[in-house]
């Protein structure tokens, strides 16, 4: 795959929807890329993939590598070409992010940012899998579990898409963090770079794959994109 396509597996609106069978295996997922993002069916915690590695946040706030059967209903994946964009000290996240976008004037494409360093905060989550009958992305959000971590050393990989793609993924920056350490990971809700370096890797091309031979999938009606909106803001 080309260093320039962004691929993904799924889209938030399942999610929104309590489709969430795992629909691709780590396994398969780590062919189309070397760096990562996602969830496990059922919503089962975090996944993180950095230099061709997955790490899965579990709800107890611990991280461990998944067997390679561990599937996910939601994950994006690309084959890492980062470029050095500089470096960030003193500074929250979410700006530090919003800064590069719009440096680069990327606004209106996809990208990835590896930032790697130190940070003065960083606060993550991750919430338990479920079975059959799944809940909805709203009440899962409800139970996440989240963790905090301060002066901590680790890596930030985030994927931005413009606003027009929320629902089919994230709108805006979705971050998963992996420390040093492996005591902190999962989603990021928050942070503070006390010293750091960015990185970051344009694409002009998305590639995603749908669960079509999902009979859950064909039956649903995905049509109340009002309601896609207000879950995924609930849960980020």
């Amino acid at each position: 795959m080309s260093k320039t396509t962004l691929f993904q597996v799924g889209t938030m609106q399942l999610l929104a929807n309590s489709l969430l069978d795992g629909t691709m295996s780590i396994h398969d997922l780590l062919q189309h890329g070397d760096f990562g993002i996602g969830t496990g069916q059922g919503l089962d915690g975090e996944l993180i993939i950095l230099d061709g590695k997955a790490y899965h946040t579990l709800v107890s706030g611990e991280s461990e590598v998944p067997d390679e059967n561990f599937s996910s209903p939601f994950a994006a994946a690309h084959h890492g070409d980062f470029k050095d964009f500089g470096t960030a000290e003193n500074a929250d996240l979410e700006a530090v992010l919003q800064d590069t976008i719009d440096k680069l004037q990327a606004q209106n494409q996809f990208a990835a940012f590896l930032i790697e360093g130190e940070f003065e905060t960083m606060t993550t989550r991750s919430a338990a899998g479920s079975q059959k009958p799944y809940p909805s992305l709203t009440e899962a959000a409800e139970k996440q579990q989240v963790f905090h971590g301060s002066k901590v050393k680790g890596r930030l990989l985030s994927y931005y898409a413009p606003a027009i793609y929320q629902g089919v993924t994230v709108a805006g920056f979705h971050s998963h963090f992996l420390s040093d350490d492996h005591d902190l990971s999962g989603h990021v809700l928050t942070g503070k770079v006390l010293s750091a370096t960015v990185k970051v890797q344009k694409f002009d091309t998305i590639e995603q794959v749908l669960p079509t031979e999902n009979p859950d999938f064909k039956a649903a009606d995905l049509t109340d994109l009002s309601m896609v909106h207000k879950a995924i803001e609930a849960a980020e």
